[in-house]
């Protein structure tokens, strides 16, 4: 038995109702860091684990972009040279792995606020620049992550809910680490 349709009048128009983007927030550890679930560990480990060369290219040519509209708005334009290249897909590898592993030690905080993401921002000397170059980088990362979590169909959507919890505990703990590290 097939349903009744409903009629739709010819004149009615569609309307996009349009929503705000839910930007991630800062994860503030005070004592001890958060629990990172290990089956949603594995879960991200496995699913975008091939991706990481092509996820460090993205990022680097991310941050290139900033820097060049940064360039154009200052009327500074320069050349990104060879080096800071290296720096930056370097940064761009390690900080996407401890992502990946979900490492949220100290150590890795400490090297998150301090080495990499400055690195990836373009090491900008206004605290307010730098931290939207961070949060920046932090979103660019967690959408293609989101999108590689999320590539195919599945009939359980546990795993890659519980990943996507991860990715999310993750970033938003980085992103509170250098957003305390610009405040001090």
């Amino acid at each position: 038995m097939s349903k009744p349709s409903i009629p739709v009048p010819a004149t009615a128009q569609l309307t996009r109702e349009p929503r705000a983007f839910s930007h991630l927030a800062p994860l503030i550890v005070t004592a001890e860091p958060p629990a990172i679930d290990v089956g949603g560990r594995a879960f991200l480990a496995a699913k975008v684990g091939d991706s990481i060369p092509a996820l460090v290219r993205a990022l680097v040519d991310h941050t290139i972009a900033l820097q060049n509209r940064r360039g154009l708005e200052s009327g500074n334009r320069q050349p990104i040279q060879l080096s800071v290249l290296n720096r930056r897909r370097r940064s761009a590898r390690i900080w996407i792995q401890s992502v990946i592993s979900g490492d949220v030690d100290r150590a890795t905080l400490h090297a998150v606020a301090t080495q990499w993401l400055p690195t990836l921002a373009g090491n900008v000397p206004d605290r307010q620049s730098m931290l939207r170059q961070a949060r920046s980088c932090v979103e660019f990362v967690r959408g293609s992550l989101t999108g590689l979590v999320f590539d195919a169909p599945a009939e359980n959507l546990l795993g890659h809910a519980r990943a996507l919890h991860v990715l999310e505990t993750v970033l938003g703990v980085h992103l509170a680490a250098v957003q305390s590290s610009l405040s001090d």
